[in-house]
């Protein structure tokens, strides 16, 4: 049995929205979200205290994005799409109640694939009575067959709403990050 790479975008939130779109790649199939669906994602939903238990795409909380515009709550210096792209995907919403998102990809690594890029942006509300430990909070793991991160630099990324949190910048009460373009070899998994 070849191994699988899973690619885990988490999102626990308050209210904050993220997006989210990866280069076309052979062996990748809607990857990139170019089918305009979720297909051959999964997705997740649950709490804050236990995200994400419950499985399924659920409309308002997983999002597919191809119309071109910016964000309101980055005071709209955010385009929801990345550059150059026509279709990516939102994870979270404005509702409150401690909601929290999971889209997780997987795939077998060959020759096509081994090379693997995807791009994020993160909004996050820096709610003022929300105790450390309640914080909105975006994550990103790239892990092996094994469940264990692949690379601690490329493949995985975790931030915590504050005041201030670098690489973001302000709206109001909102932290967010522009569009950011990772890669990560994944040719030891082939």
């Amino acid at each position: 049995m070849k191994p699988i790479i899973n690619i885990f975008f988490q999102i626990i939130m308050g209210i904050f929205i993220f997006s989210y779109s990866v280069y076309s790649q052979n062996g990748c199939p809607n990857a990139d979200f170019s089918f305009q669906d979720f297909t051959n994602w999964q997705g997740f939903t649950g709490t804050y205290s236990a995200c994400c238990p419950t499985p399924g795409i659920v409309p308002g909380r997983h999002t597919i994005i191809n119309t071109p515009s910016t964000d309101a709550n980055a005071c709209n210096n955010l385009q929801v799409l990345p550059p150059g792209l026509s279709v990516g995907a939102r994870l979270g919403n404005e509702s409150t109640g401690a909601q929290a998102e999971r889209l997780r990809y997987s795939l077998v690594v060959d020759a096509s694939n081994s090379l693997f890029f995807y791009r994020y942006a993160v909004v996050l509300e820096n709610p003022p009575n929300h105790s450390p430990s309640e914080q909105p909070k975006f994550d990103i793991k790239v892990l092996n067959a094994s469940n264990q991160v692949i690379d601690p630099i490329c493949g995985m990324y975790s931030v915590v709403s504050a005041g201030s949190i670098p690489g973001f910048q302000s709206c109001g009460s909102t932290r967010w990050k522009d569009w950011t373009v990772v890669g990560i070899d994944l040719s030891p998994y082939m």
